[in-house]
């Protein structure tokens, strides 16, 4: 058990549903695709993992992995790394399957491969083994790219295509899960991408009877502006699985087995007491666990972590604070805004906010769409409200 990991498959408190969700899914006779859509830290990447290694148990699925924001540098490193992931996803599944050591293998991957991609037609991926240290054996992908020009539209569909013909030719299914898929609008700005969500699509309409793909992002107004949005282009196209904290009891296991796991006793009054204070965050609840002893008062604790210069906390809601604000437009004025709200109790409406900074409501408008746009702010009503309440509390504690 590791704060801001995810947990092990035999280590994830509650969320069974939400598991259970997505195999039975993913084993349906009805194609699925899937968006898993939840707010930083609420544990989706926790939930994925515990889904996949029971997915992946079964000897006809190869699940494939995948961080798209990771990858996202440039188009060239983002194929790349994608086609190796499907690649050595699949080599994973045959090997075991199969039982092949590594010095029986010779070309035999690479020729299942390459005539899995022939039948489709696949054009400009090739491949070489590599061996590790370990004796494992790997595929990396040699991806065709052309040294003018370079037109990106058909290489990402090409690379997408590979789960198609290796799940078509083998008889098998592939389960590709991409992470932080929001940011891959990003690659709007290079040649031949410009329209990637109208490319993913079709990739996705494309995909046969054998693939299916499962989502996943924390940024929840963009993610759900992507696929439920009217006007986008995968309106439709997925089944929504939300993440949301968890209730009091399991709050309370959690925080608990973070404390046997430290070799401490559990404590139910202080594990209730820490639900109070941050509720069902797992995060959250984690990081008080951290630092709680006993005979320490759990409120004098999160006061140390959220106002600290190295607490946990602190450091936390500075860096949601400084990566959502760098995406938004807006600049000082954004923060400022953000202050005011932290100082009230029950929210703000646009009147209010222009009173409280001395602009005009209707200059209001813009930069609340954008803290609302990058979930810093949350609309109820007519009034709004900072959506986390630990950046709500560094702001109060610390910026005033």
């Amino acid at each position: 058990m590791q704060i801001g990991k995810p947990a092990s498959p035999d280590e994830l408190v509650d969320r069974d549903s939400e598991v259970n969700a997505i195999v039975s899914k993913m084993r349906s006779r009805i194609n699925y695709n899937l968006a898993v859509i939840g707010y930083r830290r609420i544990g989706k990447s926790s939930i994925l993992t515990k889904a996949a290694h029971i997915l992946s148990k079964g000897d006809k699925t190869v699940v494939v992995y995948f961080d798209v924001k990771k990858y996202l540098g440039d188009p060239k490193s983002f194929l790349v790394n994608l086609q190796a992931a499907i690649f050595n996803a699949y080599l994973k599944k045959l090997g075991r399957l199969e039982r092949i050591k590594a010095k029986t293998w010779s070309l035999d991957p690479v020729g299942k491969i390459a005539e899995a991609l022939s039948s489709k037609r696949i054009k400009g991926i090739g491949m070489e083994i590599t061996n590790s240290p370990s004796g494992d054996i790997g595929i990396m992908p040699k991806l065709e790219f052309a040294e003018k020009d370079i037109d990106y539209m058909h290489m990402f569909l090409a690379v997408f295509k590979t789960a198609n013909a290796l799940a078509e030719k083998n008889g098998i299914r592939f389960v590709m899960i991409l992470d932080e898929f929001q940011d891959i609008v990003n690659l709007h700005r290079y040649r031949g991408l410009k329209n990637i969500l109208d490319l993913f699509r079709s990739v996705i309409q494309e995909r046969g009877d054998s693939v299916s793909y499962i989502v996943c992002g924390s940024h929840v107004h963009l993610l759900r502006s992507i696929l439920s949005g009217g006007k986008s282009s995968l309106f439709q196209h997925f089944t929504q699985i939300g993440v949301g904290e968890m209730d009091k009891k399991n709050s309370m296991i959690l925080f608990n087995a973070y404390l046997d796991a430290k070799g401490q006793r559990q404590d139910n009054k202080t594990a209730s007491s820490a639900y109070d204070l941050v509720g069902g965050q797992p995060y959250y609840l984690m990081a008080l666990a951290e630092g709680w002893e006993p005979k320490k008062k759990i409120s004098s604790v999160f006061q140390d972590l959220i106002t600290s210069s190295v607490g946990s906390l602190r450091l936390y809601a500075e860096y949601v604070l400084a990566e959502d604000i760098a995406t938004a437009q807006g600049g000082p004025m954004l923060k400022a805004i953000l202050i005011k709200l932290a100082l009230s109790q029950t929210g703000l409406s646009y009147s209010e906010i222009g009173k409280a900074l001395g602009i005009s409501t209707t200059s209001v408008v813009p930069y609340m769409n954008e803290l609302v746009k990058t979930d810093l702010a949350v609309k109820e009503g007519t009034a709004y409200s900072i959506r986390d309440k630990i950046v709500r509390e560094y702001l109060r504690l610390n910026m005033v």
